[in-house]
């Protein structure tokens, strides 16, 4: 993460607050980097922590502000239901994220050891071809029956291996672009 992304996701958690609100905010975090230098941006980030546990806090500290300027019963609510829900939804979106990222990358490890155990079988398979043919070529002189049996069965692992080979590459483009286009529109619309 890097500041920009910091401060756009801050300004989206903070989107529920009044304009003033968030601009003083941003403009208070946006100063802190920049007091602190580029250099020291994943620095800052770190002692930082996340961007929903900052806008957690900028939500219960304008509620308590809200509710010590004005008295009146409807803002007095409104401010205790925003600490009520920043106070729960910290604690929960967190491990929701951590969970949802844990399942995402469980999935792609699962999907290429699968596209390489095909990759594997279909290069063992062509190997295997290769090997029962020549098997069969240096056999030629003692019994030309198991020449055509070892040329025959290694000519049918070769053309197996290959079509296995060829549709797992095949395969794997098609899930990796397929993968790639749904995360790519995942970060589009997380930054929108």
């Amino acid at each position: 993460m890097n500041r920009h992304e910091f401060i756009d996701e801050l300004k989206r958690r903070l989107r529920k607050l009044p304009y003033d609100e968030i601009k003083e905010a941003v403009d208070y975090y946006e100063g802190y980097f920049d007091d602190a230098g580029e250099e020291n941006e994943q620095t800052v980030i770190s002692e930082l922590g996340s961007p929903s546990a900052v806008a957690s806090q900028i939500i219960v500290n304008f509620a308590v502000k809200e509710a010590d300027a004005e008295n009146p019963r409807k803002k007095s609510w409104r401010s205790t239901w925003l600490v009520i829900l920043a106070l729960f939804a910290s604690p929960i979106a967190v491990p929701l994220a951590l969970a949802a990222g844990a399942v995402a990358l469980a999935l792609v490890i699962t999907l290429s050891a699968v596209i390489f155990s095909f990759f594997a079988t279909g290069v063992a398979l062509f190997i295997s071809g290769v090997a029962c043919v020549i098997a069969g070529l240096l056999v030629i002189f003692q019994s030309f029956s198991t020449t055509m049996f070892y040329s025959g069965a290694g000519l049918m692992l070769l053309g197996i291996g290959a079509a296995i080979f060829l549709a797992t590459v095949a395969l794997s483009r098609k899930c990796f672009g397929w993968l790639t286009k749904l995360v790519g529109g995942f970060i589009l619309r997380r930054k929108a």
